[in-house]
């Protein structure tokens, strides 16, 4: 029994020595697997209650710091595009009804993704929690390490700081709260029905909750492979329109 105890001591002490760079480095080494293709239901939520259902599908490469969305459901979105590459810092679009695609200027980056409630700054690379933001170590939450984030003074961000929710078990983050440039808790995303897919922890259900808004998104996945390559001109202006 005492040794047993110990052990409990033990384990408790090296969690608590765990720092707040090794968390991050263990979070980022599973939402950001090197190339991923998928298949996404998103249900768009309404203040009154109304829902809008669309399908698209979602290519990223590089650890997510290209990412190439095509909507192919409803009829009236099939083949609008998004392209977001080096972390969203660089942004197009693509409507086939003009048949233009457009190069957005940076402040976009702050804003909706088709009316959902996930920005185009929501969908960047693991990488830029490194790059953009200084980090600290909360008190842990029952089965979560706590991290906080907030932007470094030259990084554009929407958010004044952010709080993730890691389980203990993987690092990998179950809630997301998000705070506006006043401090106001404005979203929060929960990261559900988490599973291994080709070995790599996989939430196949993401909702983000708009709490300034009263509305809400949530994703499906209904397929997804980690096992894939992109050819090098996959992520262009170019091939939006294919």
């Amino acid at each position: 029994m005492k040794n047993a105890i110990g052990l409990i001591l033990l384990s408790a002490l090296v969690a608590n020595d765990i720092s707040a760079e090794a968390l991050l480095d263990s979070m980022t080494a599973v939402i950001s697997p090197e190339n991923v293709k998928s298949t996404v239901l998103q249900v768009i939520q309404t203040s009154s209650g109304k829902e809008r259902t669309f399908e698209y599908e979602s290519f990223s490469s590089e650890k997510g710091k290209n990412v190439l969305l095509k909507y192919t459901k409803p009829k009236k979105v099939k083949d609008n595009a998004f392209l977001m590459k080096n972390n969203a810092d660089d942004l197009w679009v693509y409507f086939p009804r003009t048949r233009r695609i457009r190069k957005l200027a940076s402040h976009y980056k702050n804003q909706k993704v088709q009316g959902s409630d996930f920005s185009y700054e929501d969908f960047s690379g693991g990488e830029t929690w490194k790059e953009d933001f200084n980090i600290k170590r909360l008190q842990d939450n029952n089965d979560n390490y706590v991290l906080e984030f907030t932007p470094k003074p030259d990084v554009n961000s929407s958010y004044k700081s952010m709080t993730a929710y890691l389980q203990k078990s993987d690092y990998y983050p179950v809630k997301i709260d998000y705070f506006d440039k006043t401090g106001s808790h404005l979203k929060t995303l929960l990261l559900k029905d988490i599973i291994s897919v080709e070995n790599i922890p996989t939430s196949m259900v993401m909702e983000m909750v708009n709490h300034i808004e009263g509305t809400r998104t949530r994703m499906e996945t209904i397929a997804i492979t980690y096992d894939i390559s992109f050819p090098d001109d996959f992520f262009t202006e170019r091939n939006m329109r294919k």
